[in-house]
């Protein structure tokens, strides 16, 4: 997992393409945005695994996802596959925004370190038990790495029996 990732972040051309070819008006995604009332958030993006044929397919179409809801864009304005402007704005541009390579720490997570962060992170901004609890359902056998590291964010990617998910947590002001 954390080999084809890095690819990925290592070649933005690839990446790009990847990101291009998917078609998020065809995939489902469940989005969970966890806040306090001070600064702290947990954002959350699951996709079912059986929507994709790679993990690398799986992990530009999150990142298309990411992006066109933090653009707020409109899923029905998506640029063609071949939009060679479009290609060139997600490597030179939204790639380079999202992934800075000052931030880049790609390091495996050990699943129980993580499943224990998850739970904790939640019980602290008051999510529901029963959300909670649901969400946990998909975290079976999980795989995680990180890819993002700051002092006040961390960027989480991993897969898990059926679920590929993003688990994104900052301070933010």
């Amino acid at each position: 997992m954390k080999k084809d990732i890095q690819e990925l972040l290592d070649d933005h051309n690839l990446f790009a393409r990847q990101i291009a070819n998917v078609r998020l008006s065809n995939l489902s995604f469940d989005v969970y945005e966890f806040r306090d009332n001070y600064v702290r958030q947990v954002d959350l993006i699951f996709a079912e695994k059986s929507q994709f044929d790679t993990i690398q397919e799986a992990f530009s179409a999150i990142f298309k996802k990411e992006l066109f809801d933090g653009e707020e864009w409109e899923v029905n304005d998506d640029p063609d596959p071949s939009d060679e402007q479009w290609i060139t704005a997600l490597e030179m541009g939204w790639i380079n925004e999202y992934y800075p390579k000052k931030y880049s720490y790609m390091e495996l997570v050990n699943k129980d370190d993580f499943i224990s962060r998850f739970k904790n992170e939640l019980a602290y901004l008051n999510a529901q038990e029963a959300i909670v609890k649901e969400l946990l359902t998909r975290l079976n056998n999980v795989e995680i790495i990180q890819i993002k590291k700051g002092h006040t964010y961390d960027y989480i990617f991993g897969k898990s029996d059926s679920h590929y998910f993003l688990f994104e947590w900052g301070i933010y002001d």
